[in-house]
């Protein structure tokens, strides 16, 4: 016994660090008697075990009875299906009874109604359509022109920016020549004044300054010649870069007229889209409104063909379309009253 004992207490030795506690063996043999003293009270209390019992047949009975709830609100929503497939069929095969007299007629009135919205509603979606392939074919056209004219403008900027670099060239040649023609002016000039220092100079007899003055003469010559040269060239491009301003001025106007097509074009497109778009709008709220009434108007045939059901339903008329109608509101029938009897019982 001393050894048991021993044992019992070296396995609660904590370890080394731990704190001092309560012995985990002294905290389970409590809970032991504790879950002892509450059987034993349960055993002997007889009411509280009474109470238990009640309590749970209460839950149990009451799941029960939601569950059973839900199965006759299930069946009773099966029969109502089945009246109103039964009376939409007596109405489409035209039986005649006086009791749904009233009801047929509302039905038919309403079935007219339906007619007049399916064709506005037709209606309204044919002219969308028609409305729509318009659109995209005025669209088309008036895209393509646009692309033709913005591609007359590309080809007519590209000759303006040749014109301009072109007239750029004999601006530059101009300026040129008339540098040449001042130059030769200078030089024309210089040489004179040499011919008139050498016929001056003391220094040179008459055979050298003869000479030398033949020599400047003929440099003299040349420089007029190419002076005159250059001159003659000079209206011609001065002729040049005034058709080639005529010309750029031409082509500015023609790319002016061009973006002012091409804003023209676009504006059109726009304008033409937002009529069109307008009165799409107009035919969608029909259309809208036409579905809104058609859903309207089946929603209150539901109880007429529901009205219509119970009437061939008591009346059991000889059909054989309607016979299996018969059975299954029938056998809904027994299940209805089989589950409010399982209600009542419980």
């Amino acid at each position: 016994m001393k050894e048991i004992l021993a044992s019992l207490f070296s396995s609660q030795v904590p370890p080394p660090g731990a704190r001092e506690g309560l012995p985990y063996w002294i905290f389970y043999t409590l809970l032991c008697i504790i879950l002892l003293l509450v059987t034993f009270i349960f055993l002997r209390d007889k009411d509280l075990r009474q109470r238990l019992n009640s309590f749970f047949f209460s839950t149990k009975r009451k799941l029960i009875k939601f569950r059973l709830h839900s199965l006759l609100k299930k069946e009773q929503q099966k029969k109502k299906e089945l009246l109103k497939e039964l009376g939409r069929k007596s109405w489409k095969e035209g039986i005649q009874v006086e009791k749904t007299k009233k009801a047929r007629e509302m039905l038919d009135d309403l079935k007219e109604k339906i007619n007049r919205a399916e064709e506005e509603l037709e209606k309204a979606e044919s002219n969308i359509n028609t409305l729509r392939d318009k659109l995209n074919e005025t669209n088309q056209k008036l895209s393509t022109q646009l692309k033709e004219q913005k591609a007359e403008k590309k080809t007519h900027i590209k000759k303006l920016a040749e014109s301009k670099e072109r007239e750029k060239i004999i601006g530059k040649e101009l300026k040129q020549k008339e540098k040449e023609i001042e130059d030769a002016k200078k030089r024309l000039k210089a040489s004179e004044k040499e011919i008139q220092e050498i016929e001056s100079s003391p220094d040179l007899s008459d055979d050298e300054k003869r000479l030398k003055t033949e020599e400047i003469r003929k440099k003299i010559e040349n420089l007029l010649s190419t002076k005159e040269g250059i001159q003659q060239e000079i209206p011609n491009l001065k002729e040049d870069i005034s058709e080639s301003e005529k010309e750029r001025k031409e082509l500015q106007g023609i790319i002016n007229d061009y973006s002012k097509k091409i804003k023209e074009i676009e504006e059109a497109e726009k304008e033409q889209t937002r009529e069109y778009q307008k009165e799409i709008k107009e035919w969608e709220r029909n259309k809208e409104k036409a579905g809104d009434e058609i859903r309207e108007t089946k929603k209150q045939k539901v109880p007429l063909f529901e009205s219509l059901g119970k009437v061939m339903n008591e009346m059991r008329i000889d059909h054989n379309e309607f016979a299996i109608y018969y059975s299954q509101i029938d056998r809904a029938n027994n299940r209805i009253d089989n589950l409010e009897k399982r209600i009542q019982k419980l």
